[in-house]
């Protein structure tokens, strides 16, 4: 099939190695990047051998897809724009900044017949596609993900900079609707929420505890997950996996502890990640998940199936995230009773600000850059 055409829109530095993933990606042809800053969007227009535009509006008849890799308060003006001109989208996480503008593009999708992907990037982590199959129903999720503060995606929260990753990851594993979201955060560099733990419970039992914080010394990406076929421990940095399958005399509840000799207690602990619970560790080969979902979103579109992550799934984690910040921002620290009601996203109350109350210019004809 003939390459599609694509722009790569906001040329900062994630949209700086789209574009070049794109440009090496067969099932592409890189036609331009678009970014009204001249210095980065020229210099990297020149490195590629493609257009520079400084107007995403200059795109309509001239490419087939775009992926959107502006700051988030972009992401639905400049993707409704492009929608109407049916140009297929991949949009960098969050799809936008508030769950009715998700709502709208995705309407705008199905009207115009355009594929919207959603970069929730870590769907396509290896060791995530190598396990997840064989995860089964989740009963308890655990997710950590720290990092250092990039000062990049400044306009947003950890939650919809970081968690929002987790919130995905969670939501494409359990079946069952969100039902309750618990949470607590604080804002350290600001002016949004740099640390942020959440509790989910969905209507089948399920639980997961997520936390994320991007002024962490340390670096981490770890998932652990207890379900109905075992547990596994994902570390999504390193690629590996830690899976533990019961034995058959476990799932029978055959082993009794009651008893037991000094000797049976030291047999016990010699088997007991050998036989009881068998332990296996896997490495998943190193692959670049940047360039797999790009090449997901060329197949989507060639073959009109939907992606691996669907504007739908981008609006679904959305929506979880906002929970997250509403309970952030309802929970207090001095005893001073919550609101009695959501706080208005247009209404931001004191403390730590809503992801999605930040603004942009209306005058604004054209994104910038990430």
């Amino acid at each position: 099939m003939k390459p599609l055409r694509l722009a790569v829109i906001g040329t900062g530095h994630l949209g700086a190695i789209h574009a070049r993933l794109a440009a090496a990606n067969p099932h592409f042809r890189l036609a331009a990047v678009v970014d009204p800053l001249p210095a980065q969007r020229d210099a990297l227009a020149a490195e590629l051998g493609v257009a520079a535009w400084d107007d995403h509006r200059a795109l309509a008849g001239r490419v087939d897809a775009a992926i959107l890799a502006a700051p988030t308060q972009f992401h639905h003006r400049v993707a409704r724009d492009l929608i109407r001109a049916g140009i297929h989208l991949l949009i960098e996480k969050p799809i936008t900044t508030t769950v009715a503008e998700a709502d709208e593009l995705v309407a705008l999708a199905a009207h115009h017949g355009c594929v919207i992907q959603v970069g929730h990037v870590e769907r396509f982590n290896p060791v995530f596609s190598a396990v997840a199959a064989q995860v089964g129903q989740p009963k308890y999720i655990e997710a950590r993900r720290y990092g250092h503060h990039s000062f990049r995606s400044i306009d947003i929260g950890v939650v919809l900079d970081l968690m929002i990753h987790d919130l995905d990851l969670v939501l494409s594993l359990v079946a069952a609707p969100l039902v309750d979201v618990r949470a607590v955060g604080a804002t350290v560099l600001g002016p949004h929420e740099d640390v942020a733990t959440a509790r989910l419970q969905f209507a089948d039992g399920c639980v997961a505890n997520l936390s994320a914080s991007r002024v962490s010394y340390q670096a981490c990406r770890e998932m652990q997950i207890w379900s109905s076929a075992g547990f596994v421990g994902l570390d999504f940095a390193t690629r590996t996996a830690k899976m533990v399958r019961p034995s058959g005399a476990v799932l029978r509840q055959e082993v009794s502890l009651g008893g037991l000799t000094p000797a049976n207690r030291q047999q016990m602990r010699d088997l007991l990640f050998t036989e009881l619970l068998p332990t296996h560790t896997m490495t998943a080969p190193e692959r670049n998940a940047i360039a797999d979902e790009q090449t997901d979103f060329a197949e989507s579109i060639e073959h009109a199936r939907a992606p691996r992550v669907s504007g739908h799934a981008g609006r679904d984690a959305l929506a979880a995230a906002e929970a997250v910040v509403r309970a952030i921002t309802a929970h207090t620290w001095t005893g001073t009773p919550p609101p009695t009601s959501a706080p208005s996203p247009a209404l931001p109350t004191a403390g730590i600000p809503a992801p999605h109350w930040a603004t942009y210019s209306a005058t604004s004809s054209a994104a910038t850059s990430e």
